[in-house]
């Protein structure tokens, strides 16, 4: 039996570009997949339609973001879409809800995306399915009824590690709680018990794996597969950084405790670095009052254009991530494309190597990123070795070596190979 003849379904309720490189990696290499999601951008059916009725100004914002939901590698004809959650779930993010009301909203979101996803898998059978963290159990279910095979993308650390050290940041850090919101109890519960069933897990760092293994998943059932990234978008600049006597430390992310932002801002603060520029780009979250002692310490850039990103990358002399809980966090790969020195922690899910691409440091240790950033800022030799073993780093993890390992691991645990 060759891969044409496998049937799968992956599932994905809302906007998720790995969701999108997976199937189209699946695709690719050969396999009958179908993707389920909320909205996706084909150029085809009633969206087109209805976007096409806007006025000039409201037509061009929307179709602008729905573009962004799509990909190229992606077959129309092979997306079945559940618009109606998706939509209502976006309409309840622009009423400026709480933390918890969004997260509400998405659960719901999730769990009339999952219901409608095991009929289609009920009513398809395909050989294997794959869904997501917190959106995927009717699904699984649907999928072991019969006997196929139901994998599980795991793009987070297992939820009770992130509900433990959400608890001690809240003790740590009580004026950045507001930017830790819990989901639902029942959420938490149901991703528990996805992790137990699924018969595969896939993972996209040794950090998730730990997390998984530490809360009953079993560690023959899980795959570690790290990202990819676009390798000719995110590069290097074609020149050195024209000296203007400033060391820019970029950070790129929710500007969240989860992402460890506090350490990262009290390092900056505590460094005494000359010329130090730290820009945190991303959305503020909680209280604005929580970064009001750092207003000095960084530069704060709510929104960069999505066609704009990679030109970010290539301001700076290092990108800094200290992470609490991640998956794999993308923004780290795209730095290590660009040329950038990386210092992370370990829960970043990071593919950065101590020492060679860059530095892992321990999470919540301040000290420890202080000095990192010191040596990084008075050895621009350091600096540059770094720069060019980061890209070299980045050339082993692009989409296309993503996609080959997915669809070698997936041969294997089919049969296709031994």
């Amino acid at each position: 039996m060759n891969r044409s003849a496998i049937h799968g379904l992956v599932g994905h309720p809302g906007s998720n570009h790995l969701a999108y490189q997976l199937v189209a990696a699946l695709q690719s290499a050969g396999f009958d997949v179908g993707f389920e999601t909320g909205v996706f951008w084909t150029g085809r059916g009633v969206l087109p339609k209805l976007t096409a009725m806007l006025p000039g100004r409201i037509r061009a914002s929307a179709e602008r973001e729905l573009k962004r939901r799509s990909h190229p590698g992606v077959d129309p004809a092979r997306v079945r879409l559940q618009p109606v959650p998706e939509l209502m779930y976006i309409a309840a993010t622009r009423l400026r809800l709480s933390a918890e009301r969004q997260l509400a909203a998405i659960a719901w979101r999730n769990d009339v995306f999952d219901a409608q996803f095991a009929q289609r898998v009920l009513a398809e059978r395909p050989r294997f399915t794959i869904g997501h963290d917190s959106s995927a159990l009717a699904a699984q279910r649907a999928t072991q009824s019969y006997g196929g095979l139901a994998i599980l993308n795991q793009v987070i650390g297992h939820i009770e590690a992130g509900l433990s050290i959400f608890a001690e940041e809240a003790r740590r850090a009580p004026e950045f709680a507001e930017t830790l919101p819990l989901p639902p109890a029942r959420v938490i519960a149901q991703c528990g018990v996805e992790a137990r069933e699924a018969d595969r897990v896939i993972v996209p760092s040794d950090y998730v794996r730990d997390t998984m293994i530490a809360n009953g998943t079993d560690p023959a059932r899980i795959f570690v597969l790290p990202y990819g990234v676009d390798t000719g978008r995110f590069r290097p600049p074609s020149a050195p950084r024209a000296g203007d006597g400033k060391f820019r430390v970029l950070f790129v992310g929710g500007l969240t405790q989860r992402k460890g932002i506090k350490y990262l801002l009290e390092a900056a603060k505590r460094a005494d670095i000359p010329g130090l520029e730290l820009v945190c780009v991303g959305k503020m979250a909680g209280d604005a009052s929580a970064f009001s002692p750092y207003a000095r310490i960084f530069r704060h850039v709510r929104h960069v254009p999505f066609h704009e990103v990679h030109r970010l990358f290539q301001t700076a002399d290092v990108f800094a991530y200290p992470s609490l809980h991640e998956g794999s966090a993308f923004a780290s790969y795209e730095a290590l494309a660009s040329g950038l020195p990386v210092v992370c922690t370990p829960n970043t899910g990071s593919v950065v190597r101590d020492g060679t691409e860059g530095f892992l440091v321990p999470p919540r240790d301040v000290d420890a990123l202080v000095e990192r950033l010191r040596v990084l800022a008075r050895d621009p030799d350091l600096r540059a070795r770094m720069a060019k073993a980061a890209r070299a780093r980045a050339e082993e993890f692009t989409w296309m070596h993503y996609g080959n390992r997915l669809a070698g691991w997936l041969d294997t645990q089919l049969g296709l190979k031994s």
